[in-house]
């Protein structure tokens, strides 16, 4: 396959990753602001989501065109989509499961379907994150004489991949969070109605 038809390939799913994860953001940012549900800090968690959302669809131009450019340029250079890479990974997508986690932790009753799409999203974007570093370090050891900074290069991919690891383990524990959250509530909602069903039959 030629080269130009790779990098459109390549361009395209994380175009489409990319969307998705946008959607996600703002779909989060309007889930919390229009719950009724009591959550602590609210308001500043309100506006820290919808910062970051914001941050996000700024980069979401610029991460692309990283990505092609390094691609367009058979992965000799790598900088542009490396760096763009660390800044979405630390600045964005970071702070952002951070706080779905401590809104699933704060707020036991206030589950979706959001939540569990961002959890499972940011686990397969990590692990995505993750092989595509290895690999983007391999190719960077065979283009070696072509790479500029080599080892600003490799500083920036393992910091990359330590994002990757970091964002998978939040992730995986927030969806521990909400499925344990999700348990408690059935289990309260089935001692509530236990309870009631036992009043009325005092009655």
């Amino acid at each position: 396959m030629a080269n130009w038809a790779v990098t459109l390939c390549w361009v395209s799913f994380i175009f489409i990753m990319e969307v998705v994860d946008l959607g996600l953001d703002w779909e989060f940012y309007s889930e919390i602001n229009s719950t009724e549900q009591n959550i602590h800090h609210k308001t500043e968690l309100r506006k820290a989501i919808l910062a970051f959302a914001i941050f996000g669809t700024i980069t979401f131009f610029p991460g692309l065109f990283g990505h092609y450019f390094d691609w367009g340029d058979n992965n000799k250079h790598l900088t542009y989509s490396t760096v763009m890479s660390v800044i979405c990974t630390w600045i964005e997508d970071f702070p952002q499961i951070i706080l779905a986690v401590i809104i699933a932790v704060w707020s036991s009753e206030l589950i979706s379907n959001v939540q569990y799409a961002k959890a499972g999203y940011a686990i397969c974007e990590a692990l995505i994150q993750i092989a595509l570093s290895y690999w983007q370090c391999c190719c960077r050891g065979n283009n070696d004489n072509d790479a500029e900074n080599p080892r600003c290069l490799t500083f920036l991919l393992l910091l990359d991949v330590l994002g990757g690891f970091v964002i998978l383990g939040c992730s995986i524990f927030l969806l521990v969070e909400l499925k344990f959250d999700n348990y408690q509530v059935l289990f309260n909602n089935n001692t509530q109605t236990q309870f009631n069903n036992t009043q009325t039959q005092i009655v």
